[in-house]
C-alpha cells in the first residue's frame, strides 16, 4: 500500500488481501463497529489455513476464537488492561503457533491499557517475533499511547452507516468526482446488507469486485476507467 493508513469495510477475502509477504505486524484498528467486529474478521482470516473464504472448513475455522491455541485475547477486567496481563502475555510470545503460520494476539479496546501495561507492550511491538502479530482495536485512538500509535499500520474502518442511508444508496453513487476509496466503503456497507438479507451470491460477488476497486483507487488508478466498470457491475448485480 502506498500510504500507511487505509479504510477498508469488512470484505470475505480480507486475508487473501492481506496474506501476502507485506502484512504488517501490527495493526490498529479504528472506527466504530458492530459487537466484536471487526477485530472477530481479521482474526478469522490471519488464522485461517485454507482459502480465508466464508465456509472455509480448516481447522481453524471450524472452532470458535475463543478455542483457537494461536489467538490470545487481552480486553478490560472491567475498565484496564494491567500490566500483569501484558507481563503474561509476553512471557507465551516465545512459543511458535500450533495450527496456524501466526500466532495473533488481539488487543481489544487498547485506548483502555494502563500506562504501565502499554510501555511494556511497546517493547514488544518494536521487535516481535517474526510469527507474532498485533492487532488492536479502539474507538478512540488519541487515548492510545502516541508511541504504540506510531508502532501500528493503522485501518480506519467506515462507521456503519445508519439503515436509512444504506437503504437509499443510489446505483449511480460512482458518479461522484473525484471517486474516492471512502465511497466505495460506503457502498460495500450497503451490498453487505442486501447479501445478508437476501442470500443472493450476486451480492457476494459484487462485494469481492468492489474490493478489487478499492485496492485501484487506493493506488490511484484511473478513475474513469474504474467508474465505468462499477457502473457495469452494479447494473448486473
Amino acid at each position: 500500500m502506498k500510504s500507511s493508513e487505509s479504510r477498508l469495510g469488512l470484505w470475505p477475502s480480507l486475508g487473501q488481501a492481506y496474506a501476502g509477504p507485506n502484512l504488517p505486524q501490527c495493526l490498529l484498528l479504528v472506527g466504530q463497529a458492530p459487537q466484536g467486529e471487526p477485530g472477530m474478521t481479521w482474526c478469522r482470516n490471519l488464522l485461517c489455513e485454507g482459502s480465508a473464504e466464508p465456509g472455509c472448513l480448516c481447522r481453524g475455522c471450524q472452532k470458535s476464537l475463543e478455542e483457537h491455541p494461536d489467538l490470545t485475547i487481552l480486553s478490560p477486567m472491567p475498565h484496564t488492561i494491567k500490566i500483569d496481563e501484558v507481563r503474561t502475555l509476553l512471557q507465551s510470545l516465545g512459543y511458535h503457533p500450533l495450527w496456524a503460520s501466526r500466532r495473533v494476539v488481539w488487543i481489544q479496546e487498547a485506548d483502555k491499557l494502563g500506562s504501565d501495561a502499554a510501555n511494556l507492550l511497546l517493547k514488544a511491538l518494536e521487535e516481535p517475533q517474526a510469527f507474532v502479530y498485533f492487532l488492536l482495536t479502539t474507538e478512540h485512538p488519541d487515548r492510545v499511547l502516541a508511541t504504540i500509535r506510531s508502532r501500528c499500520h493503522k485501518v480506519h474502518l467506515a462507521n456503519a452507516v445508519t439503515q436509512e442511508i444504506r437503504d437509499d444508496l443510489r446505483p449511480d453513487w460512482m458518479l461522484a468526482r473525484p471517486l474516492l476509496p471512502e465511497h466505495i466503503v460506503e457502498a460495500v456497507w450497503y451490498v453487505e446488507q442486501r447479501f445478508r438479507r437476501t442470500h443472493n451470491p450476486n451480492w457476494l460477488v459484487l462485494w469481492e469486485r468492489l474490493w478489487q476497486a478499492h485496492q485501484a483507487l487506493s493506488a490511484n488508478a484511473n478513475q474513469d476507467v474504474w467508474r465505468e466498470r462499477l457502473r457495469q457491475w452494479w447494473l448486473l448485480s
